[in-house]
């Protein structure tokens, strides 16, 4: 198969717009290289990704379900310049045509198995198993004459049934979960061939939905050069998109505060030093905002980062302003600047008692410069500070400092730092009521459309091999007839058996124009056919007390999943 892939990378959804937008504390998953089945029995590859929350018990998470977008090489059009449709092979092209497809629906029961298998136990499912036929007791149709052969048929649908059952437990695990579309608001479309990007267009305030697809890409006179190696698929396709997650308050989001404390002051003391700094204009922090939102990224991304699974690679980051503000309140709060003076005063008074000079001159110092209003006040920080251990200069700062652009916050920007055993409490407010915004960038490779390889199916779950004598009436009389052929064992509801009335229990001679008495003998007849042909299978119908009579019955054949 040709490798033409397709690249996402998600672009910022609009807050106009009321979209499925995922919490911070949500995981990746992907479903691949499994086979689900529609309403109609049909067979069809199946992809999905996206995220599911991860919430404390008791609550009831969400799974957010995020767009396939494919394209055919078989559908690529090849416009004239008269407008029309041509082939691959015309010279002077006008246009190249791509459409991609946007496959963006909640899943069904088959699909739901595989999302479930991968939440619950961490692995992909092949394919999806069909129900067996069952009568209104819930138990296998099986035809009254079996008789001798009921326990064994029995027993067969039994052994299948741990399959179903295995699978109807991950379709219970998926179904814990409340399904969301993620969907997309804005898309970028780039194409690369070899070096060259011939095409890149922006599609803003666009809104792709359920069922829809993204605006075809026309690559205009292409070069001779361009159009062979679009014909031979070697290209790469990349859409763009982005969203960012909901600011819903989730206790499982965990953001370790006084870490992010820790690392702030210890980079505002080391900035300090070094700066070597007089008055308090340093004090002002100035870029606080900055660092605390980079380290608020860092621990998200440590959550988030290594989620890599097959052709995607997911980026998480961007704390928001309102994160930023909430933490600042609540362990940065607010002084009034008389309030700061009284802080710095007695923390002066508690230096000079403990003998720390140099501390108490700071305080004092800080002091004066408040009271005078004046930042251009002589107060060698910097010094005071490299004499200062670390802890010291903490304390020094939890008494009250002028943060952000002291020319223009006036005295209503005076905040101080938690002590340890207040920081102890609010860490765990901060657990229960902070809002995190974590925006996600992703960028994932997919293949092309894929095709699902069947072979031909009746629709029978086992077999008895069967051979022996039996009356066969011939239309005048009744004879003796040596017999070789399957009792048909359960039967999946909707097959090509199922649909022509034939269950478990009834005995199958000849599927087209081979007899079968086995399961081997069963898988070559059917080998000689392609899902969708009409064949006849003959079998034997019961006309009397132990009489039988052969028949012949036309059939649809399905089709079933090869093995890879």
């Amino acid at each position: 198969m040709k490798n033409v892939y397709l690249s996402l990378l998600i672009l910022l959804l609009s807050n106009s717009v009321v979209t499925a937008q995922v919490t911070p504390n949500s995981k990746r998953f992907e479903v691949k290289n499994y086979i689900a089945i529609d309403n109609n029995g049909q067979y069809y590859p199946y992809h999905s990704h996206g995220f599911v929350e991860n919430v404390g018990s008791g609550s009831s998470p969400r799974i957010f379900i995020m767009p396939i977008l494919e394209f055919d090489l078989d559908h690529i059009k090849y416009i004239n310049q008269e407008g029309l449709e041509t082939s691959s092979s015309t010279n002077n092209l006008r246009s190249i045509s791509i459409p991609i497809t946007a496959e963006h629906s909640l899943p069904n029961e088959s699909q739901k198995a595989a999302i479930g298998a991968t939440l619950s136990a961490g692995t992909t499912l092949n394919f999806y198993y069909g129900p067996i036929a069952k009568n209104n007791m819930g138990g296998p149709l099986i035809d009254p004459n079996a008789g001798m052969y009921t326990p064994q048929i029995m027993a067969q649908a039994n052994k299948y049934e741990q399959n179903l059952k295995k699978q109807q437990e991950y379709i219970d695990a998926y179904k814990k979960y409340t399904p969301e579309l993620i969907s997309l608001l804005e898309y970028e479309v780039i194409m690369k061939v070899g070096n060259d990007v011939v095409y890149d267009q922006r599609f803003p305030g666009s809104y792709i939905a359920m069922g829809n697809s993204l605006d075809d890409i026309s690559i205009d006179y292409p070069s001779n050069y361009v159009k062979n190696r679009i014909k031979q698929g070697n290209f790469n396709l990349l859409v763009k998109y982005k969203f960012k997650d909901s600011k819903n308050s989730y206790i499982n989001a965990s953001i370790d505060a006084k870490l992010i404390i820790d690392q702030f002051l210890s980079e505002a003391q080391q900035s300090t030093v070094s700066q070597k700094s007089s008055g308090w204009s340093f004090l002002g922090f100035g870029s606080r905002r900055k660092s605390i939102k980079s380290h608020f990224d860092q621990q998200v991304n440590q959550q988030y980062n290594a989620q890599r699974f097959t052709n995607t690679t997911i980026e998480m980051y961007d704390a928001d302003d309102e994160m930023i503000a909430m933490f600042e309140e609540l362990f940065f709060p607010k002084l009034a600047k008389q309030k700061v003076i009284d802080n710095h005063l007695a923390a002066a008074e508690k230096a000079k008692q403990s003998g720390n000079t140099e501390l108490q001159k700071l305080h004092l110092d800080y002091v004066k410069s408040l009271q005078n209003n004046d930042p251009d006040l002589e107060v060698n920080v910097g010094e005071a500070a490299a004499a200062l251990a670390r802890k010291d200069y903490v304390g020094f700062i939890a008494h009250g400092v002028r943060w952000g652009d002291y020319q223009a916050s006036g005295n209503s920007s005076f905040r101080r730092v938690l002590n340890s055993s207040e920081m102890s409490e609010e860490q765990s407010k901060w657990s229960q009521t902070k809002k995190i915004t974590v925006q996600h960038a992703v960028t994932q490779k997919v293949g092309l459309t894929k095709k699902v390889k069947l072979r031909a199916f009746i629709g029978l779950i086992d077999g008895i091999p069967y051979q022996g004598r039996v009356v066969i009436n011939n239309g005048f009389m009744n004879q003796w007839e040596n017999i070789k052929g399957i009792i048909t064992g359960p039967v999946v509801n909707g097959g090509s058996l199922h649909q022509n009335n034939i269950i478990s229990g009834i005995m199958l001679l000849r599927v087209g124009n081979r007899s079968v008495n086995d399961a081997q003998s069963l898988t070559n007849a059917l080998n000689g056919y392609d899902p969708g042909d009409n064949i006849p299978v003959e079998i034997l119908e019961r006309v009397g007390n132990n009489v039988y009579r052969k028949k012949d019955v036309y059939v649809t054949l399905g089709g079933y999943p090869m093995a890879n």
